[in-house]
């Protein structure tokens, strides 16, 4: 079977939070951050507003800035589902979460789904940077996954942020979800390699500041 990624609105919103309800209540609490949605006891309440963001009617201003995507089966059932935040003072974007069950190596070509599609639709709309982030003891394993992207991107570790802290740039608090997780995250950026900028040692040239017009 193939899977496919769409955009999900606000017609989406009730099986989007059903998704999610079924992945808490089967993981550990303590592998996510409690994000400060709401202050709505109920948690699917709590999720139903803050999924709600991405999915915004296009009347809204800025509705686009955060959108919502899932990865789905031919049979219409949810794989994963994923967050995007795109920022407002430079052209970029970044991953503001992500919701999958434990699936084991099956993840693998789902997230490169999610990114290579991703890419595309920004990349079209002229956003050639993003970020993400994830725990510091998954930092090899997320390596293996992204090898393919760092073929077109070049990508460092923008920086670390340590458990139970918060960044003093609200920037990557943004990234963050503002939030404080409970174990040492990485933040790390992809900038697109554009054309003349690949180093020599992958076929690119070298260009003296005077040919540079």
């Amino acid at each position: 079977m193939s899977n496919s990624l769409i955009r999900l609105t606000a017609n989406d919103l009730s099986g989007l939070v059903s998704f999610a309800d079924h992945i808490y209540e089967n993981t550990d609490p303590d592998k996510y951050p409690d994000f400060k949605i709401s202050n709505d006891i109920d948690n699917t309440v709590k999720r139903t507003k803050f999924f709600s963001a991405f999915m915004l009617d296009p009347n809204f201003v800025d509705h686009d800035m955060r959108q919502c995507y899932a990865v789905v089966n031919e049979a219409g059932e949810y794989l994963a589902a994923v967050g995007v935040r795109r920022w407002s003072h430079m052209p970029g974007w970044s991953l503001s979460w992500l919701l999958s069950p434990a699936i084991g190596m099956k993840f693998v070509p789902i997230f490169r789904t999610i990114v290579q599609e991703l890419c595309a639709i920004h990349e079209a709309a002229g956003m050639n940077e993003f970020c993400v982030t994830y725990p510091t003891s998954r930092c090899a394993a997320y390596s293996k996954i992204m090898l393919p992207f760092r073929e077109r991107y070049y990508s460092f570790v923008e920086c670390t942020v340590p458990a139970r802290t918060r960044s003093h740039y609200s920037f990557i608090n943004d990234l963050m979800g503002q939030t404080c997780h409970p174990h040492d995250m990485n933040l790390r950026r992809y900038i697109l390699r554009r054309e003349n900028t690949e180093p020599q040692s992958e076929g690119g040239t070298a260009q003296r500041l005077k040919e540079i017009k």
